[in-house]
């Protein structure tokens, strides 16, 4: 049943009563170049480092509600699908592990948007993309003013710009597994004041088919509200307000499937799934504050507080130590293990006490507040024109765990009966401290832009655990870490269609809370040089090398470690990580049509420099040699994408196809084995457009276009496929 249609339509009646008894007004509203970060496309181009803009054209041409699909144009992007939707993304810039997007700085609006981003960075929330406008891309030394992590590159989602005059949308779009997207907003510039109301609901039944039927898809929703206010004369100003809500449910499992049964049916789900089960609510406030004095100099002040809250039920693992979930997926036919393989797919009950399966809510309340402050002040000295930017920022944030698990009994007929008292895992809180500045210069010479940056973190971390024996919280574990992160970028423009550009700087990754003192963050120094080309053809060429003098990983359930060892962190010693990046676009006219054509390209190798023993798997298995020149798992050689498209008059037509070269499960060198080998796979989508009024569209879109069914990744718990091709339609009207 289509559920969303008659709020929906509650909803555009009211917005268009709105609108017709609005009186339309010119403005000075904020202009775009205050918006994105990169000041837009007429600026892009003179970026010292590698920067890509996706605007609001692109991200409609295929109408993507998954971030992960939005981002595979962008080059020296490494990606992980999950769960098909884009749910909980796993992004990496340059070979930066993508589990969970935590080596990237994630932003909304220029402001933190990760739950706990200092001590808990893993990305368990991510903003929806359908609310965006843009998403900018950051790489190299671009993205030294966006820490903490600085190593890969920086992510930010530019959410809808207040209109500046009374306009809103309505868009539905129904498909497959019952898919259902609603997205609504109305907003306009009425004098000095402006406001844009926007919501979001998501939801489908999923594409996988539960042993014992049952939903595996989710819901979503997302309110924001946006307010502004302008005061202009001899000082400018601009305050503004952004307030935000989401949650989500969704039935979402780290339970994969063996190679066999996944060879049978990649979208069969095991029963003892069925109760897996992922519950959040985010909100946000958001406080903006834009100073103008004079021409030259802006100061732009963000004042934010976030929380976070989630439950998430799910498999843990058997009721016993000599078997892990991994190993049954893996050999499900050696020693005791098919009789466990049958208990996960419910073919028989549990019998005994090891047979009972451990269910855990690994329930987690994040908050992540702060204030940033930049200052921009153009001016001449000695003859050359500097672009100079001086930022700070402090930030506070913290997560509280609360793990809890219960056991259960397979039953005869598939379902789970819950036995025993539920106890208590883990229970801690992590929290951060950050006082970070940066400086930046652009030095303009001539046809030479010269950029100089430098950071510097000040991070106090701690880490209280609850003891269940004395009933008390430990004493605190405190550490304290202070960095100087230099970089220098050149961009050169030869003529008006050309231009070189070469940069280094200095990556780092904090420590994890908890840690001792063992334990180093993560360092590197990041070299890259290309070249940029504008014109009839537009693009970008740029080699990059990240030298790790200490790579990291941290574990956690996503990557399959054990619960006894969640959010500990492996120093991994030296590692390199090199490639090649290119990016390329035309749009010529033939025969009165247009057509669109882009190719994006990655090549990527990453090795450790250091022998050492992975001992709770944050890089692959557990206890796990790793030698000098083994190679990174979950990390491609190659990644193409192609995107064509046919446009005339009132109609539009675009393909895209992705093609991801075969990659490693697990550290190691040579060949890959087949039980270690994630294969290569080619994907494409669709999408058509045909605007049958000045104010309504109708679209139609299909991911997987030829129905490819392919591994994503064996991690933590059997193999699990990509999204299964899915037919969507929708319509848009503008009002």
């Amino acid at each position: 049943m289509v559920r969303f249609i008659p709020t929906t339509l509650s909803v555009f009646i009211a917005l268009h009563a709105a609108h017709l008894s609005a009186q339309e007004t010119t403005s000075d509203a904020l202009d775009l170049d205050k918006v994105y970060i990169t000041g837009g496309k007429d600026q892009i181009n003179q970026q010292p480092g590698s920067a890509i803009l996706i605007d609001d054209v692109e991200l409609e041409e295929f109408e993507y509600t998954d971030i992960h699909r939005v981002l595979n144009s962008v080059p020296g992007v490494n990606l992980q699908e999950e769960d098909g939707y884009g749910l909980r993304p796993n992004i990496g810039l340059r070979g930066t592990p993508p589990e969970r997007s935590k080596k990237v700085t994630v932003m909304e609006d220029g402001v933190l948007s990760g739950p706990a981003p200092y001590s808990a960075p893993a990305a368990y929330y991510f903003p929806n993309v359908s609310r965006m406008s843009a998403v900018e891309v950051f790489k190299g030394p671009a993205t030294t003013q966006y820490g903490p992590a600085t190593i890969g590159g920086a992510i930010n989602l530019v959410s809808r710009p207040i209109p500046y005059q009374a306009s809103g949308e309505l868009d539905l779009q129904y498909g497959q597994y019952n898919f259902q997207r609603a997205n609504a907003y109305y907003g306009q510039q009425a004098g000095d004041f402006g406001y844009l109301l926007e919501g979001l609901h998501l939801s489908t039944d999923g594409f996988k088919e539960l042993d014992g039927d049952g939903d595996t898809g989710f819901e979503r929703n997302d309110l924001n509200l946006k307010t502004s206010w302008q005061s202009h004369g001899a000082v400018s100003q601009l305050f503004q307000l952004k307030l935000g809500y989401a949650d989500e449910n969704s039935d979402e499992t780290y339970l994969g499937l063996t190679r066999e049964d996944f060879d049978a049916d990649p979208y069969r789900r095991y029963a003892a799934s069925q109760l897996d089960n992922m519950q959040w609510q985010h909100n946000q406030i958001h406080f903006t504050h834009l100073l103008e004095l004079g021409t030259f100099t802006t100061v732009t002040t963000d004042v934010y507080h976030n929380t976070f809250e989630r439950d998430w039920f799910k498999l843990n693992a058997f009721n016993t130590s000599s078997t892990s979930l991994q190993d049954i997926m893996k050999d499900p036919s050696r020693a005791s293990n098919p009789d466990f393989y049958q208990v996960l797919t419910g073919q028989r009950a549990s019998s005994g006490d090891s047979e009972r399966l451990k269910i855990g809510n690994n329930g987690r309340e994040f908050i992540s507040q702060g204030i940033q402050s930049k200052l921009s002040h153009e001016f001449s000295l000695a003859g050359f024109d500097n672009q100079l930017e001086v930022g700070l920022r402090f930030h506070k944030d913290q997560i509280e765990r609360h793990h809890t698990e219960q056991l259960y009994a397979m039953q005869a007929n598939g379902s789970l009966l819950a036995e025993g008292e539920l106890y208590s895992t883990t229970i801690n809180k992590g929290e951060a401290e950050a006082l970070a500045l940066y400086v930046k210069d652009d030095v303009i010479i001539n046809d030479t832009i010269i950029t100089l940056g430098l950071r510097n973190e000040q991070i106090e971390t701690s880490q209280t655990t609850y003891d269940p024996t004395t009933g008390a919280f430990q004493e605190k574990v405190t550490s304290n870490e202070s960095v100087l992160l230099p970089g220098i970028g050149v961009y050169s423009e030869l003529n008006e269609m050309f231009g070189v550009l070469a940069g280094v700087h200095k990556g780092y990754s904090a420590t994890a809370p908890g840690n001792d003192g063992d334990v180093d963050p993560e360092e590197s120094t990041n070299f890259e040089a290309g070249f940029r080309f504008t014109g009839t053809y537009q693009g970008e060429v740029i080699a990059f090398l990240n030298d790790y003098s200490q790579l990291t990983g941290t574990c956690s359930f996503s990557n399959g470690c054990d619960n006894s060892v969640i959010d500990s962190q492996t120093n991994a010693g030296e590692a390199s990580v090199y490639g090649l990046e290119s990016i390329i676009s035309t749009s010529p006219e033939v025969a009165g049509l247009i057509l669109p054509l882009s190719l994006s390209y990655t090549y990527t190798q990453a090795e450790f420099g250091s022998n050492f023993r992975d001992d709770n798997g944050a890089f692959g298995e557990a206890n796990n040699d790793i030698v000098k020149g083994d190679e990174l798992a979950y990390l491609p050689e190659h990644r193409l994408n192609a995107k064509a498209g046919i446009q005339k008059n009132n109609w539009k037509l675009h393909l895209s196809a992705l093609y991801q070269s075969e990659m490693r499960d697990t550290p190691g060198q040579g060949s890959i084995a087949d039980d270690e080998k994630i294969d290569a796979y080619t994907v494409f989508d669709l999408a058509a457009s045909w605007q049958v009024l000045p104010a309504l569209q109708v679209y139609g879109t299909i991911d997987n276009l030829l129905g490819e069914e392919y591994v994503v990744a064996s991690n933590p718990y059997g193999y699990r496929p990509g999204k299964r091709q899915s037919v969507n339609m929708g319509l848009k009207y503008k009002f």
